[in-house]
């Protein structure tokens, strides 16, 4: 009879778990191909979700019979209301386009450093951001290992000091992994801040003698959409030089889209770096990161970072071992405050391998979980 209880309990969660959510895609209506990180957004603004990589997205039933909607710049203005929890297809209409036009400024690294500027002093500050975050490490171009969780970002009135609360985490390995290769890499709160500062792109405007810039503006709809595509100058063979664009809304003066890595063709003037008692062959380095813009919210919504090196250390015992490390974050919910958690709840020990399988629930079953799971 308790047996029977016992699988009569787990059947009615598992029942009762499918029917607080359903599962939909968004595809480009023109292609049928899904679309990744498009964010749908409640007419109040104070849901929202972002598709993962295949263009899936897991609604609560709390959005039933409410007015949702998909405002994003490479697409018609869309809405839904959904009537029934059912799997469904949110079909977008690709904006027309105009053909890219360079656009001359007067004094460029000006304007582009108050697009900066702005973006910085509008992002939503006194917020709590509850996200999901993970970590990959890769061998073989396999992952060997993860370790994924729920924690909360706590940003303060500058940006500055992004303060971390780790709620749940866990490790899963896949292959025996050194512990001290999963941790090389940058801590959350430094992923955070990265996507939110741009210092970066500041840096890389304001370089004339490494990089080179321009501008382009082209009709996307009703809005008008400008882009800064930026790499090395061609004499330039300095090391760790970065190609790439970012989107912004010249309006608004708002960043809408960062994406860069290293230029492939000026790789061969990268060199090791020394840091203290180890070595570091930086093969690669990736990142991009994509922002919600409403009347309300200015936030990244989406974040990942890749890099790739070969480390070498007596002190940790590595000797030209191969270090692929990936880490994300999406944002699941925002809460506005001006509290910050207690000091002794406050993580910095590194990212989320450092903490370990430390969780109250199984958050990864989690339908909106497993979705952004890569």
């Amino acid at each position: 009879m308790k047996n029977t209880l016992t699988i009569i309990f787990i059947l009615l969660s598992f029942i009762n778990l499918k029917a607080q959510t359903f599962q939909g895609v968004i595809k480009d209506i023109e292609t049928g191909e899904p679309i990744s990180q498009i964010t749908i957004v409640s007419a109040d603004q104070t849901f929202f979700v972002t598709s993962n990589d295949k263009g899936e997205v897991v609604l609560p039933e709390a959005v039933l019979n409410k007015k949702v909607f998909i405002n994003d710049y490479e697409y018609v203005y869309s809405e839904k209301t959904f009537t029934t929890a059912q799997p469904f297809v949110w079909e977008l209409t690709p904006n027309s386009e105009t053909l890219e036009e360079i656009v001359i400024y007067e004094d460029p690294v000006k304007t582009l450093d108050e697009i900066i500027t702005n973006s910085i002093k509008s992002f939503s500050n006194n917020i709590k951001l509850e996200a999901y975050y993970r970590e990959n490490y890769f061998e073989n171009n396999q992952t060997a290992s993860f370790a994924e969780g729920i924690v909360d970002f706590y940003i303060n009135h500058n940006l500055k000091d992004v303060q971390m609360f780790a709620k749940e985490s866990r490790i899963k390995d896949f292959t025996q992994t050194d512990d001290i290769v999963k941790t090389i890499g940058a801590k959350p709160q430094e992923i955070v801040e990265g996507s939110m500062r741009f210092k970066t792109l500041r840096e890389i405007i304001k370089d004339k003698k490494k990089y080179e810039f321009y501008v382009t503006a082209k009709q996307v709809g009703d809005k008008t959409i400008h882009t800064c595509y930026f790499g090395p100058t061609e004499k330039s063979k300095k090391r760790f030089l970065l190609k790439g664009y970012f989107v912004f809304d010249e309006t608004k003066k708002l960043i809408l889209e960062t994406n860069y890595a290293f230029d492939p063709e000026k790789k061969k003037h990268n060199k090791p770096i020394n840091i203290v008692l180890a070595k570091m062959d930086i093969l690669d380095v990736d990142f991009s990161a994509k922002y919600i813009a409403t009347e309300r919210l200015y936030y990244p919504s989406y974040a990942k970072m890749t890099f790739d090196l070969i480390a070498n250390s007596k002190v940790a015992k590595l000797n030209n071992v191969r270090v692929n490390n990936q880490a994300y974050f999406y944002v699941l919910k925002t809460e506005k405050t001006t509290q910050n958690p207690a000091e002794s709840d406050v993580y910095n020990a590194g990212n989320l391998y450092s903490r370990g399988t430390i969780y109250k629930t199984e958050f990864w079953k989690d339908p909106q979980i497993i979705n952004l799971a890569e």
